[in-house]
């Protein structure tokens, strides 16, 4: 695949593509969770704890001061990008061409990706741990974004006590684990998120791709062997592009319907 994530794509080829992306299950039913971001009159309320999310197969943490709406567009888009990427590539061993269609499927829904980087690693030492591991991929994701040192500390404290809080909330580690199980796919990803006091939205992506020679089922919070498994990294950062993803809002929560609220769960931290 030859995708240009830099190369301009016009608001009807972006449309295009999003209604041409597979990711119908079965029946889909709009929930009213989605329903209520699709009111005129939405209120734009600032947050004010630090928040995360299980959303699909990733951990999303988001940066105090962010409005709902932004919010639930960053949830959207992303769970949108991994079920039409693990549709197309469910195999635990197609993790490159899952990676380049999830970011060419964001960049549709209206995010501009600024970097991004897969490539094999190595866990060090003969056990690891894949919620230190994805810690240490997202670091280096944050570290190429160039924001400023304050911001960047902050998204990455939030990343962390996101994935520290999941560790003792059993109803959201339930629910990554089954997302897990169903995508099939032996990966997952970690973001963190920050709005800037102008408005832009930040997010930055560590992501791990396991093909593993065990029938261990639990992935995080557990020892790995290093040699039972096979690791590949995926890091980016993106930029959300409000007029775009004003654009896509409706289609993207359309073909979700219920998943959004099947997949999704927030939690404090």
């Amino acid at each position: 695949m030859n995708t240009k994530f830099d190369s301009v794509i016009t608001l009807a080829d972006r449309l295009e593509r999003l209604n041409a992306y597979d990711v119908s299950p079965d029946d889909v039913i709009v929930s009213p969770r989605i329903a209520r971001y699709k009111t005129a009159g939405f209120d734009n309320e600032i947050e004010k704890p630090d928040r995360a999310s299980i959303v699909g197969d990733a951990i999303m943490s988001f940066v105090s001061g962010m409005t709902a709406q932004n919010q639930a567009d960053i949830q959207h888009s992303y769970l949108f990008a991994s079920l039409v990427a693990n549709k197309k590539y469910p195999r635990d061993d197609e993790g490159d061409e899952w990676y380049k269609t999830f970011l060419e499927v964001m960049q549709s829904c209206g995010w501009t990706i600024l970097r991004h980087y897969h490539d094999k690693v190595a866990a060090s030492g003969k056990s690891f741990k894949m919620d230190q591991l994805v810690l240490k991929i997202l670091g280096s994701a944050v570290a190429a974004a160039a924001v400023p040192g304050p911001t960047s500390l902050l998204m990455l404290k939030v990343a962390g006590d996101a994935i520290a809080a999941l560790q003792t909330n059993d109803k959201s580690l339930r629910l990554f684990d089954q997302n897990i199980q169903e995508s099939g796919t032996g990966g997952f990803g970690v973001a963190s998120c920050h709005e800037t006091p102008h408005g832009e939205i930040l997010m930055a992506l560590g992501a791990v791709r396991f093909i593993k020679r065990t029938n261990q089922t639990k992935v995080l919070f557990v020892d790995w062997d290093s040699s039972s498994v096979d690791l590949y990294r995926g890091e980016c950062h993106m930029t959300m592009v409000p007029t775009i993803i004003s654009a896509t809002r409706e289609m993207i929560v359309a073909k979700l319907g219920e998943r959004a609220k099947q997949k999704i769960d927030e939690y404090e931290i």
